[in-house]
């Protein structure tokens, strides 16, 4: 029936041997020809593809047109039938093909680990101050009173000679006596006091100390999250500075002995800054916003119908296609004698063109679109996402602490 030498592989180049099966032939009457189908294949049935040859006679020999994945894919099984009421020819075959399924990759959620000194022991005071609003941890001018009485300042009394204006310092707890009789010669010497906190004991030697973290001071802004990679870490100054009502100064416009200090408003701060850069919050599940991502993949089997050209030679892009096989494994042979050969498809209904393409198969979860940005604190320069910047009012593009943790901290910020 074919001059098997004449064969070839017209998409790979393959120089064989092929194998030839499954040969079908229809009588075309507008080129008066015998066309044949094929499957040709090599030895290893790697190939899949499809041939077709044709001949004046109907017992040959038939000359090889070409090689071909008929609609872009393989052929495994295929048949012919032709429709006796207009002569329509179509390619009936199976062939393979993988459906992936998608989904948008997850997102972790921004859980920061403890904050870390420069040597990267940890920090416990700057962690709790970095989660949690607190007044007196954020008043600038939080000894305020105690500086007004000088126990910020280690307790000291110096004499001083009357005539010579001579200062001679009293070394506090080196005598007993020293508290059992006047500490200055009188009427000598006179005494002056400065500090009240208690040199010898460890916690105040040095004098009182603020509890505020001055965030000013580069040691406390020498960590930086990063845990998470999407979050893109500003240092914990910008963050301080940061908030919903502008830039934070710290000291509010008083000065250090201002004696406006103890009838100032503290603590109003917290509904609108964002000194906590990682609030307290519950851990959710990582979001699926990210980018999507192939989580499964799916190889079936598939049944293709393909209206046939007008010569026969090609298919013409009609096609429609099917997942699974024939009941009861019955071979394609069988569709041509179900229902009288009409398929129950609908033929007469439309000519659509097909694919034997298989879409992606997307879930009803969609990608974020900040989900590349969604949790940087900062794009170029520092709060540059704050609500009072231009990306925010021209952009939208808002701080990430606000849109993520208002509905964790109780509608703080």
């Amino acid at each position: 029936m074919l001059h098997m030498t004449n064969l070839t592989d017209m998409v790979y180049g393959s120089e064989g041997p092929f194998r030839i099966e499954r040969p079908k032939v229809l009588y075309n009457n507008h080129t008066a020809k015998y066309v044949m189908w094929f499957t040709l294949d090599n030895v290893n049935r790697t190939l899949g593809m499809a041939g077709v040859a044709v001949s004046n006679y109907a017992n040959g020999p038939f000359d090889f047109v070409r090689s071909l994945y008929p609609d872009g894919n393989e052929t495994h099984d295929q048949t012919l039938y032709q429709d006796p009421s207009d002569g329509e020819a179509y390619l009936i075959r199976t062939y393979y093909a993988t459906v992936d399924f998608v989904l948008p990759a997850s997102v972790m959620q921004p859980l920061w680990e403890s904050v870390k000194n420069a040597d990267g022991t940890i920090n416990f005071g700057l962690s709790y101050h970095r989660a949690n609003y607190e007044p007196a941890y954020d008043d600038f001018h939080d000894i305020y009173l105690q500086r007004w009485r000088n126990e910020h300042k280690p307790w000291e009394v110096i004499c001083v000679n009357r005539q010579t204006k001579k200062e001679r310092i009293v070394e506090y707890g080196l005598s007993e006596t020293n508290f059992d009789r006047e500490v200055c010669d009188d009427p000598s010497e006179y005494k002056l006091v400065f500090g009240q906190s208690n040199p010898n004991s460890a916690s105040t030697k040095t004098g009182l100390t603020t509890r505020f973290l001055n965030p000013l001071d580069p040691l406390n802004s020498v960590w930086k999250q990063s845990s998470v990679p999407s979050v893109k870490a500003q240092p914990w100054q910008a963050s301080y500075r940061d908030g919903t009502c502008g830039l934070r100064k710290l000291d509010n416009d008083m000065q250090f002995e201002d004696p406006d200090l103890g009838g100032r408003d503290v603590g109003g701060r917290k509904d609108c800054s964002n000194i906590v850069d990682n609030a307290v919050h519950p851990t959710r599940p990582d979001k699926l916003i990210g980018e999507e991502k192939i989580v499964e993949q799916r190889k079936a089997k598939y049944v293709a119908v393909s209206k046939l050209s007008k010569d026969f030679l090609d298919t013409n892009g009609v096609v429609k296609s099917f997942e699974g096989e024939l009941e009861d494994e019955n071979d394609l042979i069988a569709l041509m004698t179900k229902k009288n050969g009409d398929f129950g498809w609908g033929w007469g209904a439309g000519e659509d063109l097909g694919t034997t393409y298989k879409p992606q198969v997307y879930s009803e979860f969609t990608v974020a679109e900040d989900w590349d940005s969604r949790f940087h604190q900062y794009e170029e320069n520092y709060n540059d996402r704050a609500y009072y910047s231009l990306s925010c009012k021209l952009d939208g593009l808002c701080p990430v602490d606000f849109k993520d943790q208002v509905d964790m901290n109780d509608g703080h910020v």
